[in-house]
């Protein structure tokens, strides 16, 4: 389901998302530095909006995805080792890189505890994620609603409610993504290293977002009906400009050592493990 949906917005994925702040780049390059890695393999590479820059500052990358969409995208942009496959049996040997990087995709993961234990095997130093820490307040299609449906948030989360059983659209059997797998797996199986490589205010005006929302098609938006979205958006498009407001975005790091996970680690017949 994952490859069929981002198939679907390959083409659209970079317009609707922010590049890679330099705070956040250099944070991630200087861990890469710390931990004397180059040679690195990103899970979930997409359009190389991660791997891409990091190529650029002199590190070895090799991207693997299950959209191959999302993937000529990439080797548009000059990114030329890729491979098709699932971060859940990565197709090479064992510690065929100094790291593996996870960039904003745990919360897609089905099974990250899995992925994660698949990346301490063919990684010699560890694990890098690259993880969103998510604030109450944060962007979604009704906090963007003006005064008609209405003012408060719970306000605006029942009218989105009546308006997708209008047109009999499921948000849970919709969303792909569950941000809170990123907390649980932090907690289920504590990194080594936990560290916040940027804080920075994103300011965008509202006219932006809307822009952004209504050219996007976001994977779990996908399979909204024209004119649902249609509805929603004259809704968004309702409020006054002035509304619009910055918002935090804070990114951390986390690493777990490749020792560690293979120490704990159970194989099944693949060779795969999963940390304990």
């Amino acid at each position: 389901m994952a490859r069929a949906e981002f198939d679907g917005i390959a083409d659209v994925y970079d317009d609707t998302r922010r590049a890679l702040d330099a705070q956040t780049l250099a944070g991630v390059k200087g861990a890469f530095s710390a931990h004397g890695c180059s040679k690195i393999l990103e899970v979930g590479v997409g359009t190389g909006r991660v791997s891409v820059p990091l190529m650029s500052k002199g590190f070895e990358m090799t991207g693997l995805d299950l959209s191959k969409k999302m993937m000529e995208v990439a080797r548009e942009k000059g990114h030329s080792r890729l491979v098709l496959g699932d971060g859940m049996e990565a197709p090479f040997k064992e510690e065929s890189f100094d790291a593996v990087l996870l960039a904003h995709v745990i919360h897609l993961v089905e099974d990250p505890v899995g992925v994660l234990g698949e990346g301490g095997r063919v990684s010699r130093v560890g694990v890098f994620a690259l993880l969103r820490k998510r604030e109450e307040g944060r962007w979604s299609p009704y906090s963007m609603l003006g005064d008609q449906p209405g003012g408060d948030a719970e306000e605006r989360r029942a009218w989105f409610r009546r308006l997708a059983e209008k047109y009999n659209w499921s948000w849970e059997k919709n969303r792909t993504h569950d941000w809170g797998r990123e907390r649980r797996l932090v907690e289920e199986v504590p990194p080594d290293e936990l560290a916040v490589v940027s804080d920075v205010q994103v300011s965008e005006s509202l006219e932006q977002r809307i822009a952004r929302f209504e050219k996007g098609r976001y994977t779990f938006f996908a399979s909204m009906p024209p004119e649902m979205k249609a509805e929603l958006i004259a809704a968004m498009k309702r409020r006054e400009p002035s509304e619009g407001s910055p918002r935090r975005e804070v990114h951390q790091l986390a690493f777990w050592s490749s020792g560690r996970l293979r120490a704990g680690a159970a194989r099944g017949p693949s060779g795969r493990g999963s940390p304990p």
